[in-house]
């Protein structure tokens, strides 16, 4: 990972637009979120997991620990709720049942 010198953050804010002066202060004083309402409401065991920075082993030992619950299309098929895996990056506990 690059050092970024004050130098650097200072000249990042002066030539940021208002847009990104907001989210980033968002993020310094632990008010930001991602976004809920873009993208599909199932994701794939892979989306779920790349979303995460987990692997899908990660994911599933998350799954039968039940910290997550699994959607089953058909018989083999397995989705995740993007709301529940968006809450688990936002800090928030999942729902079960």
């Amino acid at each position: 990972m690059k050092t970024v010198s004050n130098d650097d953050l200072i000249r990042a804010v002066f030539t940021a637009d208002d847009k990104a002066k907001e989210k980033a202060l968002a993020i310094l004083e632990g008010r930001y979120t991602l976004d809920t309402d873009s993208g599909p409401l199932l994701l794939t065991m892979g989306e779920a997991a790349a979303l995460l920075h987990v692997s899908r082993a990660t994911l599933w030992r998350t799954i039968q620990a039940g910290r997550l619950q699994k959607v089953e299309l058909y018989p083999g098929a397995f989705r995740l709720r993007r709301s529940d895996i968006l809450a688990i990056v936002n800090g928030k506990a999942v729902r079960n049942g």
